[in-house]
């Protein structure tokens, strides 16, 4: 064994006890480094081999896609060769397209920010493909008809269990934590969850990698929108066939006087900045009014919020239909912010911020408290009733 395996992987890896494990690959260094501590944990705590416990896996989901090529399949492939694991691809593009690419296509076209990473977790990933694994092992007869199936990625986050539950928990290496992108999991799934990366360091695992000589060592980090090849404008006019998203118009200022021209609204985001080719600067985008065709600007300001509108909550806490107060971040890698949550109903809350900061609608608003996601859901508006 290369590196030790860390004390609360190994206990994670206890909780599996009999049950069959697979591991998602990406085919990157994060899974391949995830599915060799896997594999090493399995073997040392059971005294034999982890292949008869464990497999890989991958899903394909888009046509030459940077996150599932011929390349990145391979690279996937060899790394189980090497453990001597199983491998399967699952494909789910269809899946995809509907829940992932279509809303991050209308999304923009709503004149908000997407965030389509969170939509393949919520659906794909952590939804579709692990049913989908567990179907096959119980066809293959690795898994009894009773039996959950635990599953492990690569992503830098941890999960802790507490005398309320099982919640998702920050990573160690503050600056790789993925927490952030993982909200939308379901509460009841969190119990089969295993994520070795979350204890270690980003050059750790590289390390790692280097060590023992893995295929995806030298290989690039993953991206956003692993489906968007070149610009994401030229993807959403290619894609929805629609020209005039590069129509120009109308840029205005908050009080409504016209001080320019826009290159087409899609080409802009709450809080942008650069490319607004105004005078009297500086200038930031502080709405977008895809009906009208128009972009409004204002001081910096005037592009941040302290209160807004939250939709399609997902709660990993029990008691979330009263006032409360937590962290939140509005985007990945901000930092966190001390607010207060107050309900709607079952589904939606108004966030209101301690300090203003610039909040995009489309993004997602995700609360902690010392560490664990408490839950989180997609920015709909801002709420400019102070009331």
């Amino acid at each position: 064994m290369i590196i030790d395996i860390r004390e609360e992987l190994k206990g994670n890896i206890a909780r599996i006890e009999k049950n069959f494990l697979a591991v998602a690959l990406s085919g990157g260094v994060d899974s391949s480094v995830a599915a060799y501590l896997l594999y090493e944990g399995l073997s040392s705590h059971s005294g034999e081999g982890a292949e008869k416990r464990m497999a890989g896996a991958s899903h394909y989901i888009w046509p030459d896609s940077r996150c599932c090529n011929t390349e990145v399949l391979d690279r996937a492939r060899e790394v189980c060769r090497l453990l001597n694991l199983p491998y399967y691809i699952m494909d789910l593009t269809s899946l995809f397209k509907e829940k992932v690419v279509d809303d991050f296509t209308q999304t923009y076209i709503n004149g908000k920010t997407p965030n389509p990473c969170i939509r393949c977790n919520q659906w794909v990933r952590f939804k579709a493909f692990y049913n989908l694994l567990t179907e096959r092992m119980r066809e293959n007869g690795l898994l009894g008809d009773e039996e959950p199936l635990y599953f492990s990625t690569g992503h830098y986050v941890r999960v802790e269990n507490t005398a309320d539950g099982a919640f998702i928990k920050r990573a160690r290496d503050n600056n790789k934590d993925q927490s952030y992108m993982l909200y939308r999991i379901s509460k009841e799934m969190l119990e089969y969850l295993i994520f070795p990366l979350g204890e270690y360091r980003k050059d750790e695992v590289m390390e790692i990698a280097r060590k023992l000589d893995l295929p995806s060592a030298s290989g690039a980090e993953s991206q956003d929108a692993c489906f968007v090849e070149g610009e994401y404008v030229d993807f959403l006019k290619n894609y929805t066939g629609r020209r005039d998203l590069s129509t120009e118009g109308d840029i205005i200022d908050t009080e409504g006087n016209v001080i320019g021209k826009h290159k087409g609204y899609i080409h802009y985001t709450i809080g942008q900045r650069r490319g607004l080719d105004l005078g009297n600067g500086p200038w930031y985008v502080t709405d977008i009014d895809p009906e009208g065709n128009r972009v409004v600007v204002g001081r910096k300001k005037d592009a941040r919020s302290n209160r807004f509108i939250v939709e399609e909550t997902n709660w990993f806490i029990e008691e979330h239909g009263k006032e409360f107060n937590c962290n939140v971040r509005v985007r990945y890698n901000s930092p966190e912010i001390p607010c207060t949550v107050f309900p709607i109903d079952d589904s939606s809350v108004i966030v209101r911020l301690k300090e203003s900061t610039i909040v995009s609608p489309g993004q997602s608003a995700v609360f902690y408290h010392n560490g664990l996601v408490m839950g989180g859901g997609i920015i709909s508006r801002l709420d400019h009733d102070k009331s």
